[in-house]
């Protein structure tokens, strides 16, 4: 890391996997900047000053000036050029960065402008509490890299300790993590890596308690919360793997959980305990694939039979049929806040919520048995929202948008994880023959576009996505759902949501999948 008190920028390009390219000039730079303290405020005013000859040769500015955009927000920041010691030529370029939020981590884009700079003097220095880190963006290379292994060792690499995942929050029984890691299985199954397996267990075993119940600090089964569920199928792996009886009696609280899980008059899973009468697609994510494991597992197929009841049944209240896309979520009481009057559904097709329903119903396929009488309904399912995910592709970048399909209105913008989780969906289906063949080429391609345009390294080689939205609720007390909400909420770059889907993507197109 650089410390901006005494900065002088020095930007490398040093390869992950020799893939990070040197060749930058006349190509926007990204850079983040760490917040590396506690009690950290929204909207804090700070300045930082960056050397002017390493960015103009970087970005290719010379007479002309630069810009710079705030990436977690997509805004511009103001900028000067400032010459310091009175020669008549720039020094630094001094940048007037407002933090918009308490995120410990903000990305930003500098490039070269079509204006020529005005030289303006500044005496100021920089917050030396702040550290700033130039990325490079990859490059193609003739082999063909082995992306699940650098995705899994650029996180060991960050985080030795698993229960340190993430700086956002760590140290929490969390969905994403949970979700990370069961990738991170998925590729010790099938590499034999060792150090895979005990990556997983040493996190899961922070909150398995002696007794086999999970740390009630952590997990709450009153709050009834399905993204609790999520990490739970690390749990089955683990027993299924050691016996531990400890694994299985969690994985049992966890069951235990779903049965009481509180559910609307047609027997549909609330989201939360908070958000009573609510589905989200993101639910079925969370708790279904779980359930099913559990039921093959354990030999309980009735969870097996209740998980494609909650599958079919937001399909039923959150389907489109103009577009084939799925609302985010559908509310039987209707609040006034964001609910359709009369369908009950949210008014946006938002990415990761579909992205999360195509991912659920491509996990789910690989525990329901082939004579189950619903099936064929679960592949039509996967077929439907696939040709409608797939004719909403910007044709430009190859990817798909956070609202998904308004790509081209005003402050829409190519959200990371919903991508990859279509890739994944898309490459897994087509290997498996629930898909047709042409959409392993969506995937093919629209992976190679995701790493080009959102994968970077810093100069130790350890690899970042941008462009991973923070979060998307709906929550009425914070979201009304709508367009407005969802382009405005914050982006991070290596959130785990995007880099867990990044890994399955990667898993799913690294080879054919058995």
């Amino acid at each position: 890391m650089i410390s901006i008190r005494t900065y002088q920028v020095s930007i490398f390009c040093i390869s992950l996997l020799m893939l990070a390219s040197c060749k930058a000039e006349q190509q926007p730079v990204h850079f983040i900047i760490e917040r590396n303290y506690d009690k950290r405020p929204a909207n804090e005013k700070v300045t930082v000053l960056l050397d002017w000859n390493e960015v103009a040769k970087r970005t290719g500015a010379g007479k002309n000036g630069v810009e710079v955009m705030d990436l977690n927000f997509g805004k511009p920041v103001p900028v000067q050029i400032a010459d310091q010691n009175g020669d008549g030529k720039p020094d630094h370029i001094v940048l007037d960065v407002t933090f918009d939020s308490n995120e410990p981590i903000f990305s930003y884009r500098i490039q070269a402008s079509s204006s020529a700079y005005k030289l303006t003097t500044f005496s100021g220095e920089t917050d030396n509490r702040l550290q700033i880190k130039y990325l490079a963006f990859l490059k193609k290379q003739d082999k063909k890299p082995d992306w699940p292994a650098a995705i899994i060792e650029s996180t060991r690499q960050f985080y030795p300790d698993p229960y340190d995942i993430a700086l956002y929050a760590s140290n929490r029984w969390n969905y994403e993590y949970g979700f990370f890691l069961t990738g991170v299985w998925k590729e010790y199954k099938r590499t034999g890596k060792k150090a895979y397996k005990d990556y997983v267990r040493l996190w899961v075993d922070r909150f398995v308690l002696e007794d086999g119940k999970l740390d009630p600090k952590q997990y709450k089964p009153l709050e009834y919360k399905l993204d609790d569920i999520l990490p739970g199928r690390l749990l089955i792996f683990l027993y299924e793997e050691t016996k531990d009886p400890r694994y299985r009696a969690a994985a049992d609280q966890l069951a235990d959980h779903l049965l009481h899980q509180p559910k609307t008059s047609d027997g549909g899973y609330w989201h939360k305990e908070i958000y009573p009468y609510q589905m989200w697609l993101d639910g079925i994510y969370m708790g279904d694939i779980f359930s099913m494991q559990y039921a093959q597992a354990f030999d309980k197929p009735e969870f097996l039979d209740e998980a494609v009841h909650q599958i079919k049944l937001i399909a039923q209240h959150t389907t489109d049929p103009a577009t084939g896309l799925l609302y985010h979520g559908w509310d039987e009481s209707k609040n006034k806040v964001w609910a359709h009057p009369e369908k009950g559904t949210s008014p946006e097709f938002w990415g990761r919520a579909i992205g999360w329903y195509m991912m659920a119903l491509v996990e789910c396929l690989e525990y329901v048995p082939v004579d189950h009488p619903e099936r064929k309904t679960l592949i039509g399912l996967l077929q439907q929202v696939s040709a409608a995910v797939a004719a909403q592709q910007d044709r430009q970048s190859g990817l798909w948008y956070q609202v998904v399909n308004k790509g081209n209105e005003p402050g829409n913008w190519i959200e990371a994880s919903c991508s990859a989780m279509y890739i994944y969906t898309f490459a897994q289906g087509a290997h498996k023959g629930w898909l047709d063949k042409q959409y392993l080429t969506i995937a093919e391609k629209a992976f190679q576009s995701l790493l080009e345009q959102y994968v970077m390294t810093d100069d130790a080689g350890k690899l970042y996505l941008d462009q991973t939205v923070k979060i998307g609720t709906l929550n009425p007390k914070g979201s009304k759902g709508d367009y407005e909400y969802y382009i405005t909420t914050e982006r991070r770059i290596n959130d785990y949501k995007g880099l867990a889907s990044l890994l399955y993507a990667g898993i799913a197109l690294n080879a054919p999948q058995p």
